[in-house]
């Protein structure tokens, strides 16, 4: 039988561990063999791949209407994640993929975005992928939160752009129901075509005694040189943040960008409708990103309307800027300000000086 390939860090261990005292007792470069072969060499291993990012800050957090915080808190620029990924290729143009991702807080080293999150709540996935595109099972992303991250000029920040805040957000209302990761879902990811692509997701609620609990999520991205466009539109009959009372909500995201190298403008658009409760939400969003130095200028303006049989109608407005300096390709600094305003009530405003390191 042929001996399989060991990982370095595991060869590495072997010779040292045949080193032992007068007495037969493990010596000490023994014991600190046996650590390291305690450590997963999952980023050694053929086919797999580890990585993510780690992002903290230190700043007042003040929303409209609320008390100021002041603190060291987890991913300002994007939220911290860590992730393993790996294929195999089965022949015939055929490969089976797999990933697994999972959100963690950086200030306290917690599993999650909350403890509601399981330990792989960005991603968990098997995918089969040919020439046509890919087919996946497990935990997706949702494509409707990507939509509106691409086209956002704080990249899908959910502490400091306005944009994704409103959206996204419990604290801020959270107006797309069902999270950005959607739990025993069966996606399509089409191959690229002249610029253009597609991804679809159903995702089964798997509630007892019917079959109507499901959600459902088409996007189209489009790319082509300067230009980028998108169109997103779901369905969501189960998940967080479906008001008490619904049956189902519709979300539509649309999004534009042109990128003149002197500067990026983009703008983005939400509209959502929910049965039962009645509330419908319509957020536009105008932004840019200017390359400065080593770094961007980030600015986004955006305002948003809540109109509800369940509770009395208003208006939010958010103003955000910033500056994200890269140190080197995986390691960057950023400052961050927002200003949050909901009508008839006080204003608020944030900043944050953090650091996001890639791994």
């Amino acid at each position: 039988m042929t001996k399989e390939r060991q990982p370095a860090c595991a060869r590495q261990g072997t010779a040292s561990s045949r080193r032992r005292n007068p007495k037969g007792a493990p010596t000490r470069a023994k014991w600190y063999t046996l650590m390291l072969i305690a450590i997963p060499c999952a980023a050694h291993a053929n086919g797999a791949q580890l990585y993510g990012l780690a992002d903290a800050y230190v700043g007042v957090t003040r929303l409209s209407g609320q008390r100021s915080a002041a603190g060291v808190e987890s991913g300002g620029m994007q939220t911290s994640f860590w992730g393993m990924t790996g294929s195999e290729d089965l022949g015939g143009g055929i490969k089976a993929n797999f990933r697994l991702e999972g959100f963690f807080l950086a200030d306290t080293g917690a599993n999650g975005r909350a403890p509601t999150d399981g330990l792989f709540a960005r991603n968990a996935y098997v995918g089969l992928e040919n020439g046509f595109g890919e087919v996946r099972l497990g935990r997706l992303a949702n494509p409707t939160y990507l939509a509106t991250a691409l086209f956002d000029a704080f990249s899908g920040s959910t502490k400091f752009s306005p944009l994704e805040n409103v959206l996204w957000t419990p604290q801020q209302g959270r107006y797309i129901a069902g999270d950005t990761a959607w739990n025993n879902a069966l996606g399509y990811y089409s191959p690229e075509f002249a610029g253009l692509s597609f991804r679809g997701l159903y995702s089964l609620g798997e509630q007892s005694g019917t079959n109507s609990q499901n959600n459902a999520v088409g996007m189209l991205l489009y790319e082509r040189g300067p230009f980028s466009a998108t169109f997103a539109i779901q369905r969501t009959r189960v998940g967080p943040g479906l008001p008490a009372g619904s049956w189902a909500q519709t979300a539509m995201v649309g999004g534009l960008s042109y990128d003149f190298k002197a500067i990026r403008l983009m703008t983005e658009y939400a509209h959502t409708s929910t049965g039962g409760a009645s509330t419908s939400t319509d957020t536009l969003q105008v932004g840019a990103q200017i390359p400065l130095g080593s770094g961007r200028l980030l600015a986004s303006a955006v305002s948003s309307r809540v109109r509800s049989d369940a509770m009395p109608d208003y208006r939010r407005h958010g103003l955000a800027g910033g500056y994200d300096y890269a140190i080197s390709k995986r390691t960057d600094l950023y400052v961050l300000t927002m200003f949050d305003k909901v009508i008839g009530k006080g204003s608020g405003t944030s900043l944050a000086l953090g650091m996001r390191q890639k791994f």
